[in-house]
């Protein structure tokens, strides 16, 4: 019981530190796990291996990973390959059926640029068919937003469930082919929340600030001759993902001396994967990419993987303090003891941190790491309990979320107006609709 009180107490110490400090989430959960670890008993030499050991393995484990798919984003990001994507669906689609070509980009874009940035790219354009089609913005902006959200979730390389397969122990081409297809089911329900529910609100639903436009200098159209292709534009994304499904295939298809084995484990090796795509945007976009930012791209990318694993690399270390203690056990064994459905543990611990602390990457983390009990004692499968995190990462949005300002600000929404839209749909249509997929998991 004492140590159950002090783990809980060392969460809520991490928690008040993120929430209420500017202190970061990641020296909250180095020193979360300080406390825990050493309120729990293990000791201070322990607890201080348990911390570097988590730490270490989880940057060995996902941090090239992390690297390579930033560097590939940011190319896609500099080159306007998100903006042909979406323009090239639109073109397809017709003006008619433009929610399904924003849907479409937004699923596609997500999985190597982070959602906040790829939403800023996508804006001009979601502006633009809002426009042509007479249409209310918002149905079309939290349309985009919620497609965005669901692959940012769901499918590697982004951090979140490139983390949670590495805490929890499950292959990430197993992850990927999962997550494309729970993504692509909760992009679907978005897109009727948004036509069936939200199309039909008078305009008078949606309220707007005085300062509407004030972020069009920042998000600027993009004239169609300084775009690539679309197949320049999609392949870089389709390649890596395409060669580590196929490598996960392959693991269960073939007898481990066959020499195709050996081959798709090489190109199929998430990491080796991501390089071939990054050397595939080289080749592809070099020609659109702004003078000097062949080469110049990766350093600007780097800048922002180095925070990321981080964060990342703190809640492996984390994880691995609260398995040394045997707090994640007993809290574990103790909610399997309850009422509660085993599946919805997973998903409950991950909403609740998102709720209070904002991020859904940390709040996924913390879920995975609680997890591990229940995967071990046989009470889900590890894509069961995949699946159940990533959902809980989509419940708890609010104002504390930054991808909440994001849309708030570049679509000229007020805090009321983004609340009953953005947040209705990530917390209610898209947390249930994962909610509901990993249950169908873990019961076939």
């Amino acid at each position: 019981m004492q140590t159950m009180i002090v783990f809980l107490l060392g969460l809520a110490v991490m928690l008040f530190l993120m929430i209420k400090t500017k202190l970061g989430p990641f020296m909250s959960m180095l020193l979360g796990g300080l406390i825990i670890g050493m309120g729990c008993g293990v000791g201070s030499s322990e607890t201080i291996n348990a911390l570097t050991g988590g730490f270490g393995n989880t940057c060995k484990s996902i941090g090239l990973v992390i690297i390579f798919g930033t560097i590939l984003g940011t190319y896609l990001e500099k080159s306007n390959s998100c903006q042909r994507i979406a323009t090239s669906l639109l073109k397809v689609t017709g003006e008619k059926n433009a929610s399904v070509a924003l849907a479409a980009t937004g699923y596609l874009v997500s999985i190597p640029v982070f959602s906040d940035v790829a939403l800023i790219m996508l804006s001009p354009i979601i502006k633009a068919v809002s426009k042509k089609t007479g249409k209310v913005l918002c149905v079309f902006a939290t349309l985009t937003a919620c497609a965005l959200l669901c692959t940012n979730a769901y499918v590697a390389p982004t951090p979140a469930p490139l983390a949670v397969a590495a805490v929890i122990g499950l292959d990430v081409g197993t992850s990927i082919a999962y997550g494309l297809v729970v993504a692509a089911i909760s992009t679907v329900t978005a897109g009727l929340f948004c036509m069936l529910f939200l199309d039909k609100k008078p305009a008078g639903y949606f309220t707007s600030t005085d300062d509407t436009g004030k972020k069009e200098a920042v998000a600027a159209s993009v004239e169609e001759s300084q775009m690539p292709s679309f197949i320049e534009a999609i392949l870089p994304i389709l390649i890596p993902i395409i060669l580590i499904v196929v490598n996960s295939i392959c693991g269960m298809a073939l007898a481990k001396e066959s020499p195709v084995l050996a081959f798709t484990g090489f190109v199929g090796d998430k990491n080796i994967a991501l390089v071939i795509g990054i050397i595939s945007a080289i080749l592809l976009l070099k020609k659109k990419l702004p003078e000097g930012e062949t080469f110049g791209a990766i350093g600007d990318a780097l800048k922002t993987a180095g925070p990321v694993i981080f964060i990342t690399a703190a809640g492996g270390a984390l994880a691995k303090v609260v398995d040394a203690t045997g707090a994640g056990q007993m809290f574990a064994d103790a909610l399997a003891a309850s009422f509660l459905p085993v599946i919805l543990i997973p998903f409950l611990i991950t909403a609740l941190s998102k709720f209070a602390q904002g991020s859904g990457s940390v709040a996924a983390l913390l879920g995975a790491s609680l997890s591990i009990p229940l995967i071990e004692a046989g009470l889900m499968s590890p894509i069961a309990a995949f699946i159940s995190i990533s959902a809980g990462s989509h419940c708890g949005s609010h104002v504390n979320n930054s991808f909440f300002w994001v849309f708030a600000e570049f679509f000229g929404y007020d805090t009321k107006t983004t609340l009953k839209t953005l947040c209705v749909a990530q917390n209610v249509v898209l947390a249930g609709t994962g909610l509901l997929c990993a249950w169908v998991i873990s019961v076939i």
